[in-house]
């Protein structure tokens, strides 16, 4: 017979009250019931076993009037939750129902977090489905606003921004549209399909400033590229910006002889050059 309970049971049994302390129930409840069938495993000295049992009687004691616990033990609020009493013999009976106790928790917890997500998604689908309703009504600042709710509350949620961005771009609500673009690549910087949609966005309303604020984002996060010199060339053409327009076609052409929106604007300089020449 041991005269001092194993280390094992008595940081076993700490380690239960610590948890429960801190009301993680659930993992008080797994480290007592091992500490039970350790306990129950071992032949210990009377004042051992005195020691442990005291440890786990007021364990016990103080675990059943937790109120997490309270609609199992004590489901008519009576005041008088059922007891659970530790005995020697009993040891391993009382580890299984500590353990049946952690399992309903766990499958409570499971549970209350499915419900919380399918009301969460609820929530989303309602926001925005009536946000569409409202913009396809006419009533564009109430769509607006229901939209932008949307992504207030579930903006966490990768391409939310950039569904909500589509929404408000096919009701021609392209300033907002921009701005949730915008709010994409902010989020997720690497999220090509915001940079383009924020671009087409703004090209419908002619915002030069926030084109080239989101082209510029675009060469800082994703690099020069033909392509991209080439439409900022375009862009820099229709806001009336020959000289930028020039020298970003001129850039496109060096790494694509055949890029299309810089040899366009070539051909407009070129045209205006020879029509000024004649006269």
């Amino acid at each position: 017979m041991l005269t001092t309970p194993p280390k094992e049971l008595r940081e076993n049994i700490a380690r239960a009250n610590g948890y429960l302390r801190r009301e993680e129930v659930q993992r008080a409840l797994h480290a007592m019931a091992t500490a039970m069938r350790q306990y129950a495993s071992v032949k210990l000295m009377r004042s051992a076993r005195a020691e442990v049992e005291i440890q786990m009687d007021d364990f016990l004691h103080t675990l059943v009037r937790h109120q997490s616990l309270q609609h199992l033990l004590d489901p008519q609020n009576t005041g008088r939750p059922r007891q659970i009493k530790f005995e020697h013999a009993k040891a391993q009976a009382i580890a299984a129902v500590l353990d049946g106790l952690a399992r309903i928790l766990q499958q409570e917890a499971e549970n209350a977090q499915k419900s919380a997500q399918e009301a969460k998604a609820e929530r989303k689908k309602t926001l925005i489905q009536t946000g569409i309703q409202l913009l396809q009504q006419g009533q564009l600042g109430k769509g607006r606003a229901f939209l932008k709710r949307a992504a207030e509350e579930f903006g966490s949620e990768k391409g939310l921004h950039i569904q909500l961005a589509k929404i408000l771009f096919a009701a021609k609500q392209y300033a907002e549209a921009g701005e949730m673009y915008e709010e994409s690549m902010a989020r997720y910087p690497r999220e090509s399909a915001a940079y383009v949609g924020a671009i087409n966005a703004y090209a419908e309303i002619n915002e030069f400033e926030k084109m080239e604020r989101v082209y510029k984002s675009v060469l800082r996060t994703f690099g020069g590229h033909p392509n991209t010199y080439g439409r900022m060339a375009k862009m820099y053409w229709n806001w009336h910006k020959r000289q930028q327009a020039e020298e970003l076609a001129i850039r496109a052409l060096q790494g694509n002889p055949n890029q299309p929106e810089a040899l366009e604007i070539m051909a407009h300089i070129n045209n205006r050059g020879e029509a000024a020449a004649a006269t």
